[in-house]
């Protein structure tokens, strides 16, 4: 059962942070939470595209009894290995992170198969999001002049120009498959 809301608009409430407090029962549910988001996730995922186990299992290359142990949150067993397996079925990404509590708890405050579904890759799809970002970035740019005279005449000095077109500061990062990532130095090119 997922705990109570507080009433601050934050996904948690203030007793489930002092049950937290107690670094036994922080690191079980912690691991119990995991368990269970993963194993909802698979069977939203895969009642969203209307498959039984034994389908998922054909596009992963399980048997059924296997994808019943995954989707079980009380399994426990589940390795990285069979995630990317399943996500590769899925035809979806995989994020593993480590994140901070307050992420995690407003992550993990919603468990309802509608918020665990997610759409396969979409080439078109994510094109339109990138044509709609470059558009927002120029419009962005092209208001820098004047935004610019407004933090000045305010005293408030000029920002620099890539902030302002949002681009980051970070290194380029290319992926070679197989080959894990090659990082690039912004400023001088080369192969880190």
């Amino acid at each position: 059962m997922l705990p109570d809301v507080a009433h601050s608009g934050s996904h948690f409430s203030d007793e489930l942070v002092r049950e937290l407090a107690d670094e036994e029962f922080r690191h079980e549910y912690m691991m119990d939470k995991v368990r269970s988001y993963i194993a909802f996730q698979m069977r939203a995922l895969r009642e969203q595209r209307r498959w039984n186990q034994g389908d998922l299992a054909k596009a992963a290359g399980k048997t059924q009894s296997v994808i019943s142990r995954l989707e079980d949150p009380d399994y426990g067993k589940l390795s990285l290995q069979s995630c990317l397996e399943i996500a590769v079925a899925y035809d979806l990404p995989l994020l593993v992170q480590f994140v901070e509590w307050d992420d995690w708890l407003t992550r993990m405050s919603n468990m309802s198969p509608s918020a665990l579904r997610k759409r396969s890759f979409d080439a078109n799809r994510l094109l339109e999001i990138n044509r709609r970002a470059n558009r927002s970035a120029a419009a962005s740019v092209d208001d820098y002049p004047s935004s610019l005279g407004t933090l000045q005449s305010a005293g408030l000095g000029a920002p620099s120009k890539s902030s302002a077109a949002g681009r980051s500061e970070s290194p380029n990062v290319e992926y070679r498959p197989h080959g894990g990532l090659m990082r690039a130095s912004a400023a001088e090119g080369i192969a880190a």
